[in-house]
C-alpha cells in the first residue's frame, strides 16, 4: 500500500462544482486542499473539456492571494491547467481555489439535454465532493449517476451534492444526469425534489417532468441490446460506438463497463481506446 507521503503532497480534499450556464457551457470551480511533502510552486489540473477564462486564488497557511494561471493543450483534447505560487513547504497549508468556462459537458440526446463529467484520481484524496446546480427551468430526467448524497431545492433550482471520504488512487467517477426545459414556472421545483427522493430511496432512477409532461425512463435493457446489435456487425472501437450510439462518452464507458461484468462484451485496450466485441460463448 502506497502511503501519502510517497507523493509530491497530500491532498487532503477535492471538490467539484458545477453550474449550468446556458444549453452549451457549464462554471467549474475546482476547490483542492494540498499539504506539501515536498517543496512546491505549481500545481497542474488536467481537463478533456474547453477552458475559457480561468482565474485561480490560493490560499496559503491563511493568506490569500491571486494566483497566475496557464494554459496549454497538450494532447489531443486534453488541456493542461498551469497555477504557479508562492513555494510552499512540508508544513504548510496551500488551498487552490480555479474557476473557468468550459462547453463539452452538456449533450443534446434525442431531444433531452445531458450533462456527464468524467475524473480519475492517480493519487488518494482525503475527501471528494462535487456538486452539481441545475437552474430554474429544468426538469431532471433519468439517468443520474451515481445516485447523489443529497437532492436540494435552492430557489427554483435544483441541487445535486455527492461525496466519497477516502477516494483510492486510480479511482474515477462518471457523473451523469439528464434534464428537460423550458419548465412552466406554475409548478415549483418541490415536486421535482420529493420524487426524486423517492425514487434514490427505492433504489432506482426514475425519469421525472411537470405535470401534463409525462415520465421519461431509460430502459437499460434497450441500450444493452443496441451495443450488442452493432457488435454483431463485428468488432468495433470505442469512439466508435459512441458515434453510432448518439450517447455521450461518459454512458457509453459506463454501459460498456457494466456490459463487461455482465460478461457480454470484451474491450481490448488499444493505445488510448478501447476494441470491443462480443464474448464468445
Amino acid at each position: 500500500m502506497t502511503s501519502q507521503s510517497e507523493y509530491e503532497y497530500t491532498i487532503d480534499s477535492y471538490l467539484l462544482y458545477f453550474d449550468i450556464v446556458d444549453e452549451l457551457k457549464v462554471k467549474e470551480t475546482i476547490e483542492i486542499v494540498i499539504s506539501p511533502n515536498a517543496p512546491l510552486s505549481r500545481y497542474t489540473f488536467y481537463s478533456e473539456y474547453s477552458i475559457e477564462n480561468p482565474e485561480a486564488i490560493i490560499e496559503i497557511n491563511g493568506k490569500t492571494q491571486i494566483a497566475n494561471v496557464s494554459v496549454s493543450k497538450i494532447i489531443g483534447d486534453i488541456n493542461a491547467i498551469y497555477i504557479e505560487f508562492p513555494e510552499v513547504s512540508p508544513g504548510d497549508q496551500l488551498k487552490i481555489r480555479i474557476s473557468f468556462y468550459s462547453e463539452g459537458m452538456l449533450q443534446t440526446i434525442n431531444g433531452k439535454k445531458q450533462f456527464s463529467y468524467y475524473v480519475k484520481f492517480n493519487q488518494p484524496i482525503g475527501y471528494f465532493y462535487a456538486r452539481l446546480y441545475i437552474p430554474k427551468g429544468y426538469a431532471i430526467l433519468s439517468p443520474i449517476v451515481p445516485s447523489p448524497d443529497k437532492v436540494e431545492s435552492s430557489g427554483n433550482a435544483l441541487v445535486l451534492e455527492w461525496r466519497k471520504q477516502e477516494v483510492r488512487a486510480g479511482e474515477e467517477f462518471y457523473f451523469i444526469t439528464g434534464f428537460f426545459g423550458e419548465v412552466s414556472n406554475e409548478f415549483p421545483m418541490l415536486y421535482f425534489v420529493v420524487p426524486v427522493l423517492i425514487a434514490f430511496v427505492g433504489g432506482f432512477l426514475a425519469g421525472i417532468l411537470y405535470k401534463g409532461r409525462g415520465q421519461s425512463t431509460v430502459d437499460l435493457r434497450s441500450d444493452e441490446e443496441k451495443v450488442i446489435g452493432i457488435l454483431r456487425e463485428g468488432p468495433m472501437y470505442q469512439s466508435e460506438l459512441v458515434k453510432r450510439l448518439g450517447f455521450s462518452k461518459a454512458k457509453v464507458s459506463l454501459l460498456l463497463k457494466d456490459m463487461e461484468k455482465k460478461g457480454l462484451i470484451e474491450r481490448i485496450k488499444e493505445g488510448r481506446t478501447y476494441l470491443v466485441k462480443l464474448k464468445e460463448m
